[in-house]
């Protein structure tokens, strides 16, 4: 058994279920891993973290394509990565008035990106500790939704180790 492998392809189908709206599907794969108590609860974080993972890859990817981005980059400095939130109503929102677990994954994505995986670890542990099943749910739902929609490419798995 190649826990790797296990974690991959299940995040693959994950991602997959997301965009093909299978609800049924999701809710039996996703109970599994975000109960503590689960059968699969050992795989929430690395689950987690191969999306964090994915979801740098993929912002790192467009950044260095965006041709705005080039236009505004004055130096040869590496790029840092922020991020300003936004409600429905594109009112500004601060990243403390998020939920701990949601603000721990946003804060990691944004950790990765920078090229601080230690900080993504440590951020993601956070969300691990949480023993309530809504919060942890809530941080599994929105990096499987933020992956499926800003990932157009279907295979990001075979690029992202």
């Amino acid at each position: 058994m190649n826990p790797t492998g296990d974690v991959r392809d299940l995040t693959e189908r994950m991602v997959a279920i997301v965009r093909s709206e299978d609800v049924d599907q999701l809710a039996a794969l996703v109970s599994q891993i975000v109960d503590p108590r689960g059968p699969r609860s050992d795989l929430f974080t690395p689950v987690l973290a191969q999306l964090v993972r994915c979801l740098a890859d993929t912002l790192r990817r467009r950044a260095a394509t965006d041709p705005a981005d080039d236009a505004e980059r004055v130096s040869d400095d590496p790029a840092v990565f922020t991020a300003e939130l936004v409600d429905t109503l594109d009112d500004e929102v601060a990243i403390d008035e998020l939920d701990p677990a949601l603000r721990a994954v946003l804060r990691a994505v944004l950790a990765e990106l920078n090229g601080d995986t230690e900080s993504a670890r440590f951020l993601l542990a956070f969300v691990d500790a949480d023993r309530e099943p809504l919060a942890r749910l809530d941080a599994l739902w929105h990096a499987l939704l933020w992956t499926s929609m800003l990932d157009d490419d279907s295979s990001w798995s075979a690029t992202t180790p």
